[in-house]
């Protein structure tokens, strides 16, 4: 059976013809401002110190504000050093890229004071500049929200100033944080395993250090628990309250996630400035690829001319002739590797042995001929040597002074060598002059060989006019 539904009121178009709010485009215009403000609340970067979303920091940064001042509550994009003083203080949330530890620890020692929010960033460099250690928190939390052991409840661990009034605190997927010497700040009781501190702080120079293992613990959306929202305000007077050494009432800087750095706290020269701007964008380029490994198109280039090298090496290599080598056995043995007199001659004449070394080789020849010819057992002294060959008719008188000046020069350079030898040369030494005490020179070989020569020759000839 078919029903039919008769509409008894106005038609549609008198309907339209009676409406009285706004007109089809300008309903139409609030639809699409409505979706765009819906669409840039889903895409703020979380943890963003302006961010107004449930994941953004912009409570907390209005809480500093409203207790500092407009003036001293800051969220820049870049951390300047150069323009930090003293009095300052510095909220890093979650760094993304590599903080410049030296700059930071400058600036406590000299005063000031960094509270670092952080559990996954790349805050393990300062941590471990003071010995802190991440570690995870227990498995079954004494304390949790919903029953969720990654939303551990954590709660004061000393009477630290920070966390004197503060109650329980809501973690979020937090890290531990391990270092015996540093004041305990937040803790998280274990159930039948040990309790892991979630916040430590202590003294750096005249300054302050403090840190959190957890960088959402302070977000919008933990302020609604009273003691995230306690916890925020000791944070920021902690970060600017009165020292032992002096009143601050500096300005609170409020940075998160991929912050840039530039100056130096120091207040170096341009020079130095720019070397240290240079070495934090070598860092945080290093610290992007541990992390995030090679953006693609590196990656592409980089695999490109990788690809490119090994075409044209191997061109290079497959046209290039080769010469042969003959085996080791077949080569012919150099002279001075070789035995005997010849390897000896070898040793002698060769470029880099002294020249030296070649006058004693004459000495030693003269003598022993000397010597044999005279029937001697050892050799004498120079002039008992020449006086006997004299005597026996082997020189004349005079060939014997001759003999005499060629032993002394010969003897006085073997003198020489052993003197410079005792005192540390390590090698038979170099050093300029003649042959008498310093360096031997080719011609001085020549010369004396000449004179040996003429004297062995003399020796020869009255040797043979003897009965």
């Amino acid at each position: 059976m078919r029903v039919a539904l008769l509409w008894r009121g106005p038609s549609p178009a008198t309907l339209l013809s009676l409406w009285r709010g706004p007109s089809p485009a300008t309903l139409f215009a609030g639809v699409v401002a409505a979706l765009i403000a819906v669409a840039s609340a889903a895409s703020a970067t979380p943890l963003d110190p302006k961010g107004q979303d449930w994941e953004g920091y912009a409570q907390l940064v209005q809480m500093a504000r409203d207790e500092l001042g407009a003036s001293h509550a800051l969220t820049p994009t870049t951390l300047d050093y150069h323009k930090l003083d003293r009095t300052d203080g510095i909220v890093l949330v979650h760094p993304e890229n590599a903080l410049d530890v030296d700059e930071l620890s400058a600036f406590m020692r000299a005063g000031g004071r960094v509270i670092l929010l952080d559990d996954y960033g790349t805050g393990d460099a300062l941590l471990a500049r003071f010995g802190i250690r991440r570690v995870p928190l227990p498995q079954r939390p004494l304390a949790m929200l919903r029953g969720n052991p990654a939303l551990a409840i954590a709660e004061g661990a000393s009477a630290h100033a920070t966390v004197r009034d503060v109650g329980r605190v809501v973690t979020n997927h937090a890290t531990g944080l391990e270092h015996k010497a540093l004041s305990p700040v937040l803790v998280v009781r274990g159930d039948g395993e040990p309790d892991v501190l979630v916040g430590v702080a202590g003294a750096v120079g005249q300054g302050r250090l403090m840190a959190i293992g957890d960088s959402s613990v302070l977000m919008n959306s933990m302020m609604r628990y009273p003691g995230n929202h306690s916890l925020a305000m000791s944070v920021i007077r902690y970060a600017i309250e009165d020292d032992v050494w002096g009143k601050r009432g500096g300005k609170l800087y409020v940075l998160a996630n991929d912050f840039g750095q530039t100056g130096s706290y120091h207040g170096g020269s341009a020079d130095q400035s720019a070397l240290d701007d240079a070495r934090r964008a070598f860092e945080e380029a290093v610290e992007t690829l541990r992390h995030g490994g090679m953006p693609p198109l590196a990656a592409y280039l980089l695999a490109l001319a990788v690809g490119l090298g090994v075409i044209v090496w191997t061109s290079v290599r497959a046209g290039r002739t080769h010469r042969s080598a003959t085996p080791r056995f077949m080569r012919p043995v150099p002279g001075v590797a070789q035995g005997g007199v010849a390897g000896h001659a070898a040793v002698l004449a060769a470029p880099g042995t002294r020249r030296a070394l070649a006058l004693l080789e004459m000495k030693s020849a003269l003598e022993e001929d000397l010597a044999m010819r005279l029937g001697l057992d050892r050799v004498p002294s120079a002039e008992e040597l020449a006086a006997k060959a004299h005597a026996a008719g082997l020189l004349d008188a005079q060939q014997t002074q001759a003999l005499v000046r060629v032993l002394g020069t010969l003897a006085r350079v073997e003198m020489s060598l052993q003197t410079q030898l005792r005192a540390g040369g390590g090698g038979w030494p170099g050093g300029s002059g003649s042959a008498a005490g310093g360096r031997v020179r080719d011609a001085d070989v020549f010369a004396i060989a000449a004179r040996v020569r003429e004297l062995r020759e003399a020796v020869v000839v009255h040797s043979n006019q003897q009965p």
